[in-house]
């Protein structure tokens, strides 16, 4: 019965998720309207739509797997909330100058073959986000229906269909309502709930003394490059994830989306800490899961079935599930109206705005089903998280800062140093995955460097004061 209990309370989750998607499509008059919500989300839902953003399956499932692994030190990951404050100072310029995007960025101070070389950028790494999200999704579900026969195939292709069809009916306006919907959901449940009933368990004292990691090792077996690495990408990847430069064009005004940023970026830090409290506990409730089938990343999922109340249990596992599809309906969303507006666009200008918003959904489509392929053969949430942010920072960080704030920056750098960041960090990453590359080279940190060592060193090389652009900065309203 109390099983029964829980699966009902998931079932009404996901139809509430595809009403909001039904409700939001009767909205929608145009491809402004499906990509940034006619630039019209006030505070309380973009405080909502970026936290469901900020906050997916690294930053839960990954990060209590990695915590249950390695200990304290995965606390490292406050670096992401750092970033979201900082891209706080940046996202008001954004609103102001009306860019949607990034390529908008590039096309502007670059041209358009700087606006061809990251979207490719992009489309790659959403297809490893959103096939991350698709694997915890498939891990939570199984967690809890499995015993009823379904399977993690069945759980994967499941979500994926919900969230396509609420993401292609409503675009970043449905996006934003369920993410208002999931954020509170999963912050009362996982955040707030959820750390009180295993405290209860373990006590407060010996919750302190089993955070504590062995005397000398801190690291608990991480290398100190890859701690590093965790740190800087995920603050560098705030400053240029395609996700909050959306929710920055879509909110109602610049004062609004600084403050939501700053929120964020708080709300943030407390969840991160407390997932890493959770991975840890669940490293000394359930030892063997490094041996596991389902490894390690079943951690938090585990804590749920094993440690929550019927019917609270139900509502912490549709939190779960929230988490994910809140970042994967925006993966979706990015895809779609970054290939609509960015490469179609361009190229046929012709196209009528109707015919954007069909194309924006039809690419949501073929991401959805890359992104389902991707989760079926792949495992290990947070390095393939990592991979993805990596692609991002190596490729985009630097053309994209120096763009708005470098007035001596060049297509020429920025087109050398995108090119370079990208293709080294994947090659860097191949030799990395085949035992072939040294654990105190990271490809992060060394293709971030090359990335910017190029931007300046090329635009330097090539800057002449007749041709040069305005940073965009200087283009604001």
């Amino acid at each position: 019965m109390g099983n029964l209990l829980d699966i009902m309370v998931i079932a009404v989750f996901f139809i509430c998720m595809l009403g909001v998607g039904i409700y939001a499509a009767k909205q929608i008059k145009n491809n402004t309207d499906f990509a940034i919500a006619g630039r019209s989300i006030k505070l309380p839902v973009l405080i909502g739509t970026l936290t469901g953003t900020a906050i997916g399956a690294s930053s839960t499932v990954g990060t209590a797997g990695l915590a249950y692994k390695h200990g304290i030190v995965v606390a490292v990951i406050v670096g992401y909330s750092i970033g979201l404050a900082l891209f706080g100072f940046v996202a008001p310029i954004i609103r102001r100058i009306g860019v949607w995007n990034i390529p908008d960025v590039l096309v502007l101070r670059y041209g358009n073959r700087m606006r061809l070389v990251f979207a490719v950028i992009l489309v790659l790494g959403v297809i490893a986000v959103f096939g991350t999200q698709l694997i915890a999704v498939g891990l939570v579900v199984t967690s809890i229906l499995g015993d009823v026969g379904v399977t993690y195939m069945q759980a994967v292709i499941g979500a994926s269909i919900v969230m396509i069809f609420y993401t292609i009916l409503g675009g970043l306006l449905a996006v934003a309502y369920t993410d208002l919907l999931q954020s509170l959901i999963m912050f009362v449940t996982v955040g707030i709930i959820m750390p009180i009933f295993v405290l209860s368990e373990v006590g407060g004292a010996a919750a302190l003394e089993f955070i504590t990691p062995e005397p000398g090792n801190f690291l608990g077996g991480l290398t100190p490059m890859y701690v590093i690495s965790i740190f800087v990408v995920d603050i560098l990847f705030c400053m240029i994830d395609p996700s909050l430069w959306q929710r920055a064009a879509a909110a109602k005004d610049a004062r609004s989306i600084k403050i939501g940023m700053f929120a964020t970026a708080g709300i943030n830090l407390y969840w991160g800490l407390a997932v890493v409290f959770l991975g840890i506990a669940a490293s000394h409730f359930f030892p063997g899961l490094i041996d596991s089938p389902k490894g390690v990343d079943a951690a938090m999922p585990r804590l749920i079935v094993e440690y929550m109340p019927v019917g609270l249990k139900g509502l912490c596992l549709a939190a779960m599930i929230a988490i994910m599809m809140s970042t994967a309906d925006t993966c979706l969303l990015v895809a779609g109206t970054s290939f609509s507006h960015d490469l179609i666009s361009p190229l046929k200008p012709k196209f009528k705005d109707k015919e954007l918003l069909l194309v924006s959904r039809l690419f949501i489509l073929a991401i959805g089903i890359l992104g389902v392929i991707f989760a079926l053969h792949m495992t290990g949430i947070f390095d393939m998280i990592l991979l993805a942010f990596a692609i991002f920072v190596a490729g985009g960080f630097a053309p994209t800062i120096a763009g708005i704030f470098w007035d001596k920056a060049t297509k020429a750098g920025a087109f050398a140093s995108s090119i370079v960041g990208t293709v080294s960090v994947i090659v860097l990453y191949a030799l990395k995955l085949s035992d072939m590359l040294s654990p105190w080279i990271d490809p992060i940190i060394v293709s971030v460097s090359l990335s910017v060592i190029l931007m300046i060193g090329v635009s330097q090389l090539t800057y002449k004061p007749e041709t040069a652009t305005r940073r965009l900065l200087d283009m604001q309203s």
